[in-house]
């Protein structure tokens, strides 16, 4: 599994390849569609890595495994908030 900062270099980096997006000097062209649509793919990549880490750090997790991931969209949302 990649982090988000790991799939985002990826994603760059396959531009910097892609002749429709390449520029010389190794510099790329990229939209603001591109960006936004990187940046939400992005935020979904860590918000899920987060509520992994909180289900997976849980100490009590073992004896209530059926709201885990209620318990971890609850930490998430109290943390980063609901709209990221």
């Amino acid at each position: 599994m990649k982090t988000a900062v790991q799939f985002f270099e990826s994603e760059l980096r396959k531009l910097a390849f892609d002749k429709d997006h390449h520029l010389e000097l190794g510099d790329i062209r990229i939209t603001q569609g591109m960006i936004d649509e990187l940046s939400q793919r992005m935020q979904e990549m860590e918000k899920e890595q987060i509520m992994n880490a909180y289900k997976e750090g849980c100490s009590d997790s073992i004896l209530d495994e059926s709201t885990d991931e209620i318990r971890a969209e609850e930490y998430y949302n109290e943390t980063y908030g609901d709209n990221k």
